[in-house]
């Protein structure tokens, strides 16, 4: 991802409840972000942002424009999230997920997260809680 991408991404950033601004965090070292465009175009339909922190990986942010989902974008960049845990020597990747949110839940269910903990209430604006899940990587 590129200043650019986040730019051009402003508005889908803008409709993923509790994002995190990309552009901001492609100044942090420990963050990483990735974008998936259609093929012959430089135009982002899907974004990732992660950071890493010792031995871990947190998934920040996972968002697909709506006119480009279920064309199997987030299942790649999530698969790449957990390339790089694996580049990286990380034991788990985490993320956090709203409860309601089926479609993500069921991504990430079908790459091996898992729940470890429910946020009540966690998002403000909704009341909606928050599922912990974890990726347990196999130790480096």
């Amino acid at each position: 991802m590129t200043p650019a991408d986040a730019d051009a991404l402003a508005d889908l950033v803008a409709s993923v409840p509790g994002s995190v601004d990309p552009g901001h965090e492609l100044s942090r070292p420990e963050a990483r972000a990735w974008v998936a465009c259609d093929a012959g175009s430089d135009i982002p339909l899907a974004y990732v942002v992660c950071s890493s922190a010792v031995d871990e990986i947190e998934l920040l942010a996972l968002g697909t424009r709506p006119d480009a989902r279920q064309r199997g974008l987030a299942r790649a960049l999530l698969r790449r999230v957990i390339a790089f845990a694996g580049e990286s020597r990380a034991r788990r990747v985490c993320l956090e997920v709203g409860a309601n949110n089926g479609a993500a839940r069921a991504l990430y269910e079908s790459a091996g997260f898992v729940v470890f903990n429910v946020r009540r209430a966690y998002y403000q604006k909704t009341a909606e809680d928050a599922l912990e899940m974890e990726l347990t990587l196999a130790a480096p």
